[in-house]
């Protein structure tokens, strides 16, 4: 009896306000249509890419990692160790490179190409270590041509991976990964890639490689300050050579020990910029984002991201729901429309900054920016699809709920 109670009530429910669903329905489809134009005008005219880029460059949840640098103890990163090459020269490097197989690490990245011959001696002398078996090379992949060092110091057989971070020219900013880059029959590694494998060896899992062939978010576990960072003379003098053994060494560019927060060589924006809005200048040099690519890689310690079905699903339901809700306002309390509108609108885009945050925290990436969006700009239509309706009520007599109780 209570079963058919709550059946008949909803029944009821259904049919006193079906005019307002179906004007609801309606509203969205016409906000939607709308949204689509707008968006396809976007899309179509240049004029617009200067705006679209910098809102691209912008998330709210760069406030995070803000927070986590000025939060975090200061504890040295133990498995990756940073080797500064800063403006050294080949006979330098060789002898850096010497110096650090002695110590037995278990992989070595060499982020530097180099791209012409200079002294044949030293070149020689360079190429020698570069053969190492734990060695990880880097390139750079430019329009699916390689630069690549000069293949008298670089020889076949030594393992390689692109410094690319990934493909997409329009952010500046570095917060996505690359780690398999696949065209037809080529497949081809990430610098951070190739290192994390060669780590990992026979822990690394085959599946890795599919799982990482789509842009990864990057899951930032500090800057510079975060990792073990050795000058030249300091690995010539063997000071820290114990702490060397069966660890990754990264080597490349980090800029003047004294004066690297002032050099833009090889530097980009990242989420971890603490101007997170109006990002500049860059902030993080590439070989510390490698780094913080294969500590991700090697802890399996990923962002997951939210599906765009689930999003897709949610912006629908949500938006049907406040349409249902500001529809019925309009009519009914339109003295309190746009002060209520003002308000719900505030908090939905609080709410969900709120929320998008917390599930960061979680390591789960929820982009509800464009949830948010569709929604204001949705319910900021009913007043052009209220006068829409009336124009279809008067020439072909539309029943809906602006015009029928």
């Amino acid at each position: 009896m209570q079963e058919s109670n709550k059946k008949r009530y909803f029944y009821n429910f259904f049919m006193r306000n079906r005019n307002l669903f179906k004007e609801a329905f309606l509203c969205m489809i016409f906000a939607f249509t709308v949204l689509c134009i707008v968006s396809w005008i976007g899309i179509s005219l240049n004029f617009f890419s200067p705006f679209k880029n910098a809102f691209k460059d912008f998330s709210y949840l760069d406030m995070y990692y803000a927070e986590k640098l000025e939060t975090n103890d200061p504890n040295i990163n133990e498995n990756i160790i940073l080797v500064n090459v800063d403006r050294r020269n080949r006979k330098e490097i060789a002898g850096m490179l010497q110096k650090i197989q002695e110590s037995q690490p278990k992989v070595i990245g060499v982020d530097v190409i180099f791209k012409d011959l200079e002294d044949p001696v030293w070149d020689r002398f360079l190429s020698e270590f570069l053969k190492s078996e734990n060695i990880v090379a880097a390139y750079v992949l430019n329009d699916d041509k390689r630069i690549i060092s000069n293949k008298n110091i670089l020889e076949e057989g030594v393992a390689l991976g692109y410094s690319n971070f990934n493909f997409d020219d329009e952010s500046a900013v570095i917060r996505n990964f690359r780690g398999v880059y696949k065209k037809n029959d080529t497949i081809l590694e990430a610098f951070g890639t190739a290192v994390s494998k060669k780590f990992m060896a026979q822990d690394w899992d085959i599946g890795m490689e599919s799982y990482l062939s789509i842009d990864r978010p990057i899951n930032y576990s500090g800057n510079r300050d975060f990792f073990l960072v050795l000058e030249y003379d300091e690995i010539m003098n063997g000071e820290f050579s114990p702490l060397i053994k069966d660890k990754i060494i990264l080597v490349g560019y980090l800029g003047n020990p004294i004066q690297h927060r002032f050099d833009l060589e090889d530097k980009h924006f990242t989420p971890m910029n603490p101007r997170f809005v109006g990002k500049s200048p860059p902030d993080t040099f590439g070989l510390v984002i490698h780094a913080n690519i294969v500590q991700m890689i090697i802890e399996g310690n990923f962002i997951k991201v939210v599906p765009n079905w689930i999003r897709i699903l949610l912006t629908i339901v949500l938006t049907y729901m406040a349409l249902c809700y500001f529809i019925w306002l309009n009519k009914r309390q339109l003295a309190s429309y746009i002060l209520r509108l003002n308000i719900v609108q505030l908090f939905f885009i609080v709410f969900f900054v709120w929320v998008a945050l917390l599930l960061f925290r979680q390591k789960l990436l929820f982009k509800t920016a464009s949830i948010t969006a569709v929604m204001v700009f949705s319910i900021g239509l009913i007043g052009f699809y209220k006068k829409l309706a009336h124009y279809l009520y008067k020439r072909f007599k539309w029943e809906g709920f602006f015009f029928h109780d």
